[in-house]
């Protein structure tokens, strides 16, 4: 009966300290979450040429912790993926209203983050009916290294057509927020 007792004591201890340390960790991701959309990632200056799948080329200077595309009078939102990270597929409905709602002044390019042949990126374009541009090759690891890198995916920077950065995001993001950031980025 002691024994009982002593496991069931030690149990609830267990859980109460537990939940306290997750409500904690919990409570300062809430309080950082501001800072951490707010910075600014770390970019290096360089120009990237990205070989987008349409077949077209998407020249960047990257400068001073902004990217100003070539002959872009749009805000871009850059969108670091994969094709096997299940929040980057759940995204990619949001990313589709977006780039509808937002034609005439928003570009939404996929960066994509792993080797794949072009029809292989193809049918998985084709699979999710993916209406905004995605980028293949060599020069997508050249910008996510001139951004700072990745800490997770899927991962987004939002810059305004001026190039100056507006917003990053780690993680699946709300589309009301994506869009409440855009009707910001593209005043």
């Amino acid at each position: 009966m002691n024994l009982k007792m002593l496991i069931i004591a030690l149990s609830a201890t267990f859980l109460i300290l537990g939940c306290e340390d997750k409500k904690s960790e919990v409570e300062n991701l809430d309080e950082n979450k501001s800072e951490i959309l707010e910075q600014k990632p770390q970019i290096k200056d360089e120009n990237i040429t990205l070989n987008l799948v349409s077949g077209e080329k998407l020249n960047l200077s990257v400068k001073n912790a902004n990217i100003k595309i070539a002959n872009n009078d749009k805000a871009t939102l850059f969108v670091f993926f994969t094709t096997w990270c299940p929040p980057c597929r759940a995204e990619i409905p949001h990313l589709n209203n977006l780039s509808d709602k937002f034609t005439k002044d928003l570009n939404i390019v996929g960066i994509l983050l792993e080797e794949k042949s072009g029809d292989e990126i193809n049918e998985f374009i084709n699979r999710f009916k993916i209406k905004y541009e995605i980028s293949n090759g060599e020069s997508n690891y050249a910008l996510e290294k001139a951004v700072g890198g990745v800490i997770g995916l899927p991962f987004s920077i939002l810059y305004k057509a001026d190039g100056s950065h507006a917003a990053t995001y780690t993680g699946l993001v709300p589309e009301e927020m994506l869009e409440s950031d855009i009707l910001r980025a593209v005043k």
